[in-house]
Protein backbone atom coordinates (compact mmCIF):
# COMPACT_ATOMS: atom_id res chain seq x y z
CA UNK A 1 0.00 0.00 0.00
CA UNK A 2 1.43 3.49 -0.85
CA UNK A 3 -0.40 6.63 0.54
CA UNK A 4 1.31 8.87 -1.60
CA UNK A 5 -1.80 7.64 -3.75
CA UNK A 6 -4.26 7.96 -1.67
CA UNK A 7 -6.63 9.22 -2.85
CA UNK A 8 -21.00 28.69 -4.65
CA UNK A 9 -27.78 37.41 -2.60
CA UNK A 10 -29.36 34.27 -1.15
CA UNK A 11 -29.52 35.92 2.26
CA UNK A 12 -32.37 38.48 1.29
CA UNK A 13 -34.80 35.41 -0.36
CA UNK A 14 -33.97 33.42 3.37
CA UNK A 15 -34.98 36.64 5.46
CA UNK A 16 -38.46 36.80 3.26
CA UNK A 17 -39.61 33.67 3.09
CA UNK A 18 -36.79 31.08 2.56
CA UNK A 19 -33.73 29.84 -0.07
CA UNK A 20 -35.65 28.38 -3.46
CA UNK A 21 -35.76 24.63 -3.61
CA UNK A 22 -33.33 22.70 -5.69
CA UNK A 23 -35.91 19.43 -5.43
CA UNK A 24 -38.56 21.29 -8.48
CA UNK A 25 -35.34 22.93 -10.42
CA UNK A 26 -32.35 19.97 -10.38
CA UNK A 27 -30.09 22.41 -12.22
CA UNK A 28 -26.07 24.16 -11.83
CA UNK A 29 -28.59 27.72 -12.23
CA UNK A 30 -30.58 27.41 -8.75
CA UNK A 31 -27.37 26.26 -7.16
CA UNK A 32 -25.21 28.88 -7.90
CA UNK A 33 -28.00 31.13 -7.15
CA UNK A 34 -27.93 29.92 -3.50
CA UNK A 35 -24.58 30.54 -2.82
CA UNK A 36 -24.59 33.81 -4.63
CA UNK A 37 -23.35 36.67 -2.54
CA UNK A 38 -21.72 34.62 0.10
CA UNK A 39 -18.81 36.71 1.97
CA UNK A 40 -16.47 35.18 4.18
CA UNK A 41 -14.64 36.41 7.06
CA UNK A 42 -11.31 37.80 5.28
CA UNK A 43 -9.46 38.67 8.42
CA UNK A 44 -9.60 34.99 9.88
CA UNK A 45 -9.06 33.14 6.93
CA UNK A 46 -5.88 35.05 6.38
CA UNK A 47 -5.22 34.45 10.25
CA UNK A 48 -5.49 31.05 9.33
CA UNK A 49 -3.42 31.15 5.70
CA UNK A 50 0.36 32.58 7.95
CA UNK A 51 2.99 33.14 6.11
CA UNK A 52 5.25 31.24 4.02
CA UNK A 53 8.99 30.59 5.19
CA UNK A 54 11.15 33.23 4.87
CA UNK A 55 14.26 32.65 2.43
CA UNK A 56 17.09 31.43 3.86
CA UNK A 57 15.41 29.98 6.76
CA UNK A 58 15.80 26.30 7.93
CA UNK A 59 12.22 26.28 6.95
CA UNK A 60 13.02 27.51 3.62
CA UNK A 61 15.31 24.97 2.99
CA UNK A 62 13.64 22.13 4.51
CA UNK A 63 10.65 23.10 1.41
CA UNK A 64 13.81 22.61 -1.26
CA UNK A 65 14.90 19.22 0.32
CA UNK A 66 11.27 17.88 0.23
CA UNK A 67 11.03 18.92 -3.65
CA UNK A 68 14.57 17.35 -4.76
CA UNK A 69 13.88 14.29 -3.07
CA UNK A 70 10.36 13.84 -4.74
CA UNK A 71 11.77 14.49 -8.03
CA UNK A 72 14.53 11.94 -7.45
CA UNK A 73 12.58 9.30 -6.10
CA UNK A 74 9.12 10.06 -7.76
CA UNK A 75 7.86 7.53 -10.25
CA UNK A 76 6.34 7.19 -13.60
CA UNK A 77 3.02 6.17 -11.54
CA UNK A 78 3.42 8.94 -9.53
CA UNK A 79 3.50 10.97 -12.14
CA UNK A 80 0.51 9.96 -13.78
CA UNK A 81 -1.42 9.79 -10.45
CA UNK A 82 -1.10 13.47 -10.41
CA UNK A 83 -2.54 14.00 -13.46
CA UNK A 84 -5.85 12.80 -11.81
CA UNK A 85 -5.76 15.64 -9.80
CA UNK A 86 -4.93 18.20 -12.00
CA UNK A 87 -8.62 19.95 -12.56
CA UNK A 88 -10.15 20.48 -9.34
CA UNK A 89 -13.83 19.04 -9.50
CA UNK A 90 -16.05 17.20 -7.31
CA UNK A 91 -16.10 13.90 -9.16
CA UNK A 92 -12.86 13.04 -8.04
CA UNK A 93 -14.83 12.07 -4.71
CA UNK A 94 -16.44 9.54 -6.54
CA UNK A 95 -14.07 7.02 -5.28
CA UNK A 96 -14.30 8.17 -1.18
CA UNK A 97 -18.04 7.94 -1.68
CA UNK A 98 -19.20 4.93 -4.21
CA UNK A 99 -21.09 6.70 -6.77
CA UNK A 100 -20.43 8.66 -10.08
CA UNK A 101 -21.35 12.42 -8.57
CA UNK A 102 -21.99 13.79 -11.38
CA UNK A 103 -24.40 11.52 -12.67
CA UNK A 104 -26.29 10.33 -9.08
CA UNK A 105 -25.83 13.37 -7.34
CA UNK A 106 -25.55 16.33 -9.67
CA UNK A 107 -26.69 18.56 -7.03
CA UNK A 108 -24.37 18.08 -4.66
CA UNK A 109 -21.28 18.37 -7.15
CA UNK A 110 -22.78 21.54 -8.47
CA UNK A 111 -23.32 22.36 -4.89
CA UNK A 112 -19.80 21.60 -3.89
CA UNK A 113 -18.41 23.72 -7.06
CA UNK A 114 -20.44 26.60 -6.32
CA UNK A 115 -20.10 27.16 -2.29
CA UNK A 116 -16.01 27.00 -2.52
CA UNK A 117 -16.43 29.33 -5.21
CA UNK A 118 -16.11 32.71 -2.89
CA UNK A 119 -13.73 30.83 -1.32
CA UNK A 120 -11.25 30.21 -4.37
CA UNK A 121 -11.96 34.08 -4.93
CA UNK A 122 -9.71 35.24 -1.28
CA UNK A 123 -7.50 32.46 -1.77
CA UNK A 124 -6.69 33.89 -5.27
CA UNK A 125 -5.98 37.52 -3.40
CA UNK A 126 -3.90 36.29 -1.30
CA UNK A 127 -1.57 34.69 -3.68
CA UNK A 128 -1.25 38.19 -5.09
CA UNK A 129 -0.50 39.65 -1.81
CA UNK A 130 1.88 36.95 -0.72
CA UNK A 131 3.65 36.69 -4.21
CA UNK A 132 5.85 33.55 -3.46
CA UNK A 133 7.51 32.82 -6.90
CA UNK A 134 6.84 28.90 -7.86
CA UNK A 135 9.84 26.46 -6.94
CA UNK A 136 10.77 26.06 -10.69
CA UNK A 137 11.74 30.06 -10.70
CA UNK A 138 13.52 29.88 -7.73
CA UNK A 139 15.61 27.06 -9.22
CA UNK A 140 16.09 26.02 -11.91
CA UNK A 141 17.24 22.40 -11.09
CA UNK A 142 13.06 21.93 -10.20
CA UNK A 143 11.52 20.28 -13.05
CA UNK A 144 7.76 19.90 -12.80
CA UNK A 145 5.93 16.77 -13.73
CA UNK A 146 2.75 18.92 -14.32
CA UNK A 147 2.14 22.46 -16.35
CA UNK A 148 4.56 24.96 -14.87
CA UNK A 149 1.64 28.54 -14.16
CA UNK A 150 2.24 31.85 -13.72
CA UNK A 151 0.65 32.77 -10.31
CA UNK A 152 2.13 32.44 -7.33
CA UNK A 153 2.85 29.76 -5.11
CA UNK A 154 1.40 30.33 -1.67
CA UNK A 155 -0.85 29.17 -1.15
CA UNK A 156 -1.78 26.41 -3.13
CA UNK A 157 -5.01 27.02 -5.02
CA UNK A 158 -5.38 23.17 -5.46
CA UNK A 159 -5.37 22.17 -1.48
CA UNK A 160 -7.56 24.88 -0.92
CA UNK A 161 -10.51 23.70 -2.80
CA UNK A 162 -9.59 20.08 -2.35
CA UNK A 163 -9.58 20.80 1.41
CA UNK A 164 -12.39 22.77 1.00
CA UNK A 165 -14.36 20.66 -0.98
CA UNK A 166 -13.38 17.61 1.36
CA UNK A 167 -14.66 19.06 4.73
CA UNK A 168 -17.96 20.08 3.10
CA UNK A 169 -19.09 16.70 1.68
CA UNK A 170 -17.71 15.87 4.91
CA UNK A 171 -20.07 18.03 6.44
CA UNK A 172 -22.85 16.45 4.20
CA UNK A 173 -21.87 12.62 4.99
CA UNK A 174 -19.62 12.62 8.12
CA UNK A 175 -20.18 8.35 7.87
CA UNK A 176 -16.88 9.07 4.93
CA UNK A 177 -15.27 11.63 6.23
CA UNK A 178 -12.30 9.94 6.71
CA UNK A 179 -12.30 8.82 2.97
CA UNK A 180 -13.29 12.36 1.53
CA UNK A 181 -10.18 13.73 3.69
CA UNK A 182 -8.07 11.14 2.35
CA UNK A 183 -8.99 12.00 -1.65
CA UNK A 184 -8.79 16.07 -0.39
CA UNK A 185 -4.88 15.38 1.24
CA UNK A 186 -4.22 13.63 -2.26
CA UNK A 187 -5.39 16.96 -4.35
CA UNK A 188 -3.04 18.77 -2.50
CA UNK A 189 -0.04 16.13 -2.11
CA UNK A 190 0.43 16.12 -5.83
CA UNK A 191 1.04 19.51 -6.28
CA UNK A 192 4.27 18.81 -3.79
CA UNK A 193 5.13 15.49 -5.45
CA UNK A 194 5.18 17.00 -9.01
CA UNK A 195 7.36 20.28 -8.08
CA UNK A 196 5.03 22.77 -8.80
CA UNK A 197 4.19 23.74 -5.02
CA UNK A 198 6.89 24.14 -1.90
CA UNK A 199 5.15 21.53 0.99
CA UNK A 200 4.60 24.60 2.95
CA UNK A 201 2.60 25.95 -0.15
CA UNK A 202 0.41 22.85 0.32
CA UNK A 203 0.17 23.42 4.33
CA UNK A 204 -1.36 27.10 4.29
CA UNK A 205 -3.75 25.77 1.57
CA UNK A 206 -4.93 22.84 3.53
CA UNK A 207 -5.36 25.24 6.37
CA UNK A 208 -6.83 28.08 4.72
CA UNK A 209 -9.75 25.18 3.04
CA UNK A 210 -10.14 23.83 6.50
CA UNK A 211 -11.28 27.47 7.97
CA UNK A 212 -13.31 28.54 5.05
CA UNK A 213 -15.30 25.26 4.92
CA UNK A 214 -15.87 26.32 8.63
CA UNK A 215 -16.85 29.72 7.60
CA UNK A 216 -19.07 28.34 4.80
CA UNK A 217 -21.05 25.85 6.96
CA UNK A 218 -21.53 28.78 9.38
CA UNK A 219 -24.10 30.57 6.19
CA UNK A 220 -27.69 30.22 5.92
CA UNK A 221 -26.98 29.65 2.31
CA UNK A 222 -24.97 26.46 3.38
CA UNK A 223 -27.76 25.28 5.61
CA UNK A 224 -30.72 25.80 3.15
CA UNK A 225 -28.78 23.54 1.28
CA UNK A 226 -28.48 21.11 3.15
CA UNK A 227 -31.99 20.98 4.21
CA UNK A 228 -33.08 20.80 0.32
CA UNK A 229 -35.23 17.97 -0.27
CA UNK A 230 -33.59 17.43 -3.60
CA UNK A 231 -30.19 17.34 -2.10
CA UNK A 232 -31.19 14.68 0.69
CA UNK A 233 -32.66 12.76 -1.96
CA UNK A 234 -29.14 12.06 -3.10
CA UNK A 235 -27.90 12.11 0.44
CA UNK A 236 -30.03 8.61 1.02
CA UNK A 237 -28.02 7.11 -2.31
CA UNK A 238 -24.90 7.78 -0.69
CA UNK A 239 -25.62 6.50 2.54
CA UNK A 240 -27.59 3.32 0.63
CA UNK A 241 -23.89 1.99 -0.69
CA UNK A 242 -22.43 -0.27 1.91
CA UNK A 243 -19.45 0.35 3.67
CA UNK A 244 -18.03 -3.17 2.45
CA UNK A 245 -18.80 -2.23 -1.25
CA UNK A 246 -16.61 0.72 -1.28
CA UNK A 247 -13.14 0.49 -3.03
CA UNK A 248 -9.61 0.92 -1.46
CA UNK A 249 -8.33 4.63 -1.93
CA UNK A 250 -4.66 3.11 -2.00
CA UNK A 251 -2.83 0.84 -3.43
Amino acid sequence: MRPWLALVPVLALLLLGGAPSLAGNPNREAVVQLAHGIQLDRKALRDALGQPPAPGTEAASNDFAILFWLQNFRTPEMEANTWLFLDRNPVLFSRALGVDMAKQTPLIHAGVMAFVKPLDAVMGEFKKQVGRPRPYLQDSRIRPCLPREESASFPSGHSTWYRASAELLADLIPERRERLLAVGDHGGAARTICGVHFPSDVQAGQRLGAAGARLLMATPQWRAFREDPGVQAELQILRQVPAESLIMLTR
